[in-house]
């Protein structure tokens, strides 16, 4: 395996730093949140269900994958230019959005504004990675992220919900606006010449990356759970969000509640739950300790819903589970990828890019699809009943196998 590149000094980013990585994060998430929950309904005026269809899997194709096909480029780039750039890519690409006509410019602005988004995602968490040697410091960090994204998460749809109604081109414009200020928010304190390390490949992730993966078990686990997670996440979007649609029709602010509580849960709490996987990393739990431990948390938020309960209180209490489990898991995911000894950290967080995707999109796909077919069957309790025995044995066999390695 490629030896890893020599630790950095820091174990934690200096003010400046990590108070301009939070104020781009939540920036530029305010202005993703405010247009994300009305895409669909800004693409569907005067067009087809097909090219709406499209547009958002082009968007979403393109903001989870899309840097992967730059890493070569992206890495003689400084990080403020590479961030403050893919940001301004972004709120031009959104901003544009409702000055064309056709189709296929729309697309490709969708594809333009993703571009932005994965490079400013794979190029924010590589600069912590590399930055910071400990993994205490990193999830420090990342979570500090995590807070800032579920701020604009909570945010975000009543900016997008309110101005939608008001005009489509102003909401298009603040959104731009969000991208621009989340731009000039890292020349506040990224360094000017401070770059990622170069590349050790031509390819996203090299061919011998790809075969330490499949063959040291340790990162295979990682990987394993990392995805398992990522299914059960992309469940809340599709699945946990069709639940609250259809069990609370008649009331506009419990569906509220329910779909945007978790946001805001997270950005209250994920300090002190920081604060507690913290002090468990100093007893000496790793992070695929701590991921396996969110893992087993899903799967409590999984089988709830799968109790035949009252649905306003099963589900309430589902999702605050589902909350818990993610301010575990999300930042200990990117914790841990930046920890595996690959020279490129680049490369690390392709590799997690890879594994993340694939998991939320096929969690997507069965929660849009399968548990549809089972709600309108009478049998979504053993929907999820059938997902959380899954992930529980998965994650079991995970933990065991961990445990047996020493």
């Amino acid at each position: 395996m490629t030896p890893l590149s020599p630790a950095p000094a820091a174990e934690e980013l200096g003010a400046r730093l990590r108070w301009s990585l939070a104020v781009d994060q939540g920036l530029g998430c305010l202005g993703l949140y405010s247009v994300l929950p009305v895409l669909g309904v800004l693409l569907a005026t005067g067009s087809s269900t097909a090219f709406v269809g499209i547009g958002l899997f082009a968007y979403s194709a393109s903001a989870g994958l899309s840097a992967l096909l730059l890493n070569r480029w992206l890495t003689r780039l400084t990080y403020l230019r590479g961030m403050a750039g893919s940001m301004v890519l972004s709120a031009v690409a959104f901003g544009s959005l409702p000055h064309v006509g056709s189709p296929l410019a729309k697309v490709a602005l969708l594809v333009i504004a993703g571009l932005g988004v994965s490079v400013h995602y794979l190029m924010s968490r590589v600069l912590i990675a590399e930055e910071l040697r400990s993994d205490i410091g990193r999830n420090r960090m990342y979570s500090m992220l995590q807070i800032a994204v579920n701020l604009a998460a909570a945010l975000g749809p009543f900016i997008g919900g309110f101005l939608i109604v008001v005009d489509a081109k102003l909401l298009l414009a603040v959104v731009a606006a969000c991208y621009l200020l989340a731009g000039l928010a890292v020349f506040a304190g990224v360094p000017g010449g401070l770059r990622p390390a170069p590349a050790a490949a031509a390819w996203p992730i090299s061919g011998e990356v790809l075969r330490w993966t499949v063959t040291d078990p340790a990162t295979r686990r990682l990987v394993v759970i990392g995805a398992t997670g990522a299914f059960v996440y992309g469940h809340f979007y599709s699945a946990i969000a069709l639940l609250v649609a259809q069990e609370f029709a008649d009331s506009k602010f419990l569906r509220g509640a329910l779909i945007a509580g978790p946001a805001l849960a997270i950005a209250v709490f994920q300090g002190p739950v920081t604060a507690v996987v913290t002090r468990i990393m100093r007893r000496g739990a790793t992070p695929f300790t701590v991921l396996v431990r969110g893992s087993f948390i899903f799967t409590l938020a999984l089988f709830t819903l799968g109790l035949d309960v009252p649905a306003w209180w099963g589900t309430a209490i589902a999702v605050s589970i589902f909350a818990l489990a993610e301010m575990v898991f999300t930042p200990m995911q990117s914790t841990a990828f930046a920890g595996l000894a690959i020279e490129s950290k680049f490369e690390a967080f392709n590799l997690r890019q890879v594994c993340w995707t694939a998991g939320e999109a096929l969690g997507s796909l069965a929660g849009g699809s399968v548990f549809l077919t089972m709600y309108y069957a009478g049998a979504h309790h053993v929907y999820w009943l059938a997902l959380a025995a899954f992930v529980l044995v998965v994650t079991t066999l995970l933990a065991w196998g961990s445990r047996r390695a020493g």
